[in-house]
């Protein structure tokens, strides 16, 4: 398996998943569409996940230099600063690489943001990706986070 990247966003009883792409540096970016679940639809948002993982991550052109870059999530949910989406959302990141597969969940400061003092799991290779993404699911609704009523107003549909 070549390297695959995919990132999932747990807030307000809400699976977020965006389009994860490559840029031709080879630096991994979000992209729409973006997709939301509500948290119990587990087996849709699951589903999702494989497909991402198997389909791998497609390539974009890197931007020029002076173009300033968006949040396709921030968008999606009509908010304006990453901040208020960073305090109440956990992110999930899947990195399938060719020695392993890591499943990585963000941990929290004081004050909500995120840090790099998460939950890092590895898999061998060769592990099922059933198994990985099952243990993230687990891991998802076990996120005070993920099933809290939101606080933002989530759109997507």
């Amino acid at each position: 398996m070549s390297m695959v990247r995919v990132y999932l966003y747990a807030v307000g009883q809400k699976v977020i998943l965006p389009l994860v792409a490559e840029n031709e540096a080879g630096v991994y970016v979000e992209t729409g569409p973006v997709q939301f679940f509500d948290v119990p639809e587990v087996d849709k948002w699951k589903a999702e996940v494989y497909r991402r993982l198997v389909d791998g991550n497609p390539v974009v052109t890197t931007p020029d230099e002076d173009v300033t870059p968006g949040s396709p999530i921030l968008e999606a949910l009509n908010l304006k600063r990453w901040d208020d989406f960073e305090r109440q959302s956990v992110l999930f990141t899947i990195h399938a690489k060719p020695r392993c597969v890591s499943l990585y969940v963000t941990g929290k400061d004081k004050d909500g943001r995120w840090t790099q003092n998460g939950k890092e799991r590895e898999f061998a290779s060769d592990a099922p990706l059933e198994t990985v993404i099952d243990e993230m699911a687990n891991e998802l609704i076990q996120q005070p986070g993920a099933v809290a009523k939101p606080t933002l107003l989530l759109g997507g549909g």
